[in-house]
């Protein structure tokens, strides 16, 4: 990490900001986040509609350095993800145990073109998850593990690379894979493809309606994401997202890898 952070700094002082080359940057985030896409920083919560699940998402992406080209359509920028998707059980008395939580945390690269037919940008991460049940899995009078699952390793380090192309500003489409080049249980596969896409509409000057899907071929039970709402506020800005979701395929969650899910629900995220 010291090393890591001593090459940022190294390269943030070679060019003075707005000149050509490497300068520390307080630019909203390059690559916004596909909201299709189970593997992005959000801050918000999903209340599925059959059930008594919710899940809790907090943490963020920022751009740290940024490289900026003699021409100024083209732009690179490095930064650092750290965030949680968390699994939480609804009981009475409005508590809400923590049944399991997967971390997901490391650096990414994006890439930018404005060109005149539209805008291509692409996404680097080198990214870390890890899953765990918590002690709102466990069943204290009993002594054991709810549902008779036991605690187990999951474990992936993997390369991530998201292309995607703008033909105008409403429409984005995408195609990205996986590269798992450390797992654990090892009969995870190690290459895993997707592609979707997104469009919004601007309603009024603050005020979008959107829809995007994501599928994702994942080499044993193919997953689908849809997901359909407003946004508050400006699209590529601040604001605050009020949605439905559809989600079909194993568990995003490591704990429950190879169990199959299939659930709709309705959230909020807080872009930031």
């Amino acid at each position: 990490m010291k090393t890591v952070l001593l090459i940022l700094c190294t390269v943030a002082t070679l060019a003075p900001a707005h000149e050509q080359g490497f300068s520390f940057t307080s630019a909203p985030l390059q690559f916004t986040p596909l909201a299709a896409h189970t593997f992005e920083p959000r801050v918000g919560v999903l209340w599925h509609t059959h059930g008594n699940w919710l899940r809790l998402d907090i943490g963020n992406s920022v751009d740290m350095v940024q490289y900026s080209y003699a021409d100024d359509r083209r732009r690179l920028s490095i930064g650092a993800d750290f965030f949680t998707y968390t699994l939480l059980r609804g009981e009475k008395n409005f508590h809400f145990p923590v049944d399991a939580v997967d971390y997901f945390f490391g650096f990414n690269s994006s890439y930018i073109d404005t060109m005149s037919e539209g805008v291509l940008s692409s996404r680097l991460r080198l990214s870390h998850i890890s899953a765990h049940f918590v002690d709102g899995h466990f069943d204290g009078p009993t002594g054991s593990w709810k549902d008779g699952l036991n605690p187990r390793v999951y474990s992936r380090e993997f390369l991530e690379l998201t292309i995607a192309y703008e033909p105008n500003i409403t429409v984005r489409g995408y195609t990205g894979v996986f590269y798992l080049w450390h797992v654990d249980p090892t009969t995870l596969p190690r290459w895993i493809g997707y592609v979707g896409a997104e469009y919004h509409h601007p309603l009024t000057s603050v005020f979008s309606g959107y829809t995007a899907y994501q599928f994702t071929a994942t080499g044993h039970r193919p997953r689908h994401e849809f997901q359909a709402g407003v946004k508050l506020g400006q699209w590529h800005g601040r604001g605050t997202k009020l949605f439905f979701l559809y989600y079909s395929g194993n568990s995003i969650h490591g704990e429950y890898h190879d169990r199959p899910e299939e659930y709709s629900g309705v959230g909020f995220n807080i872009d930031f």
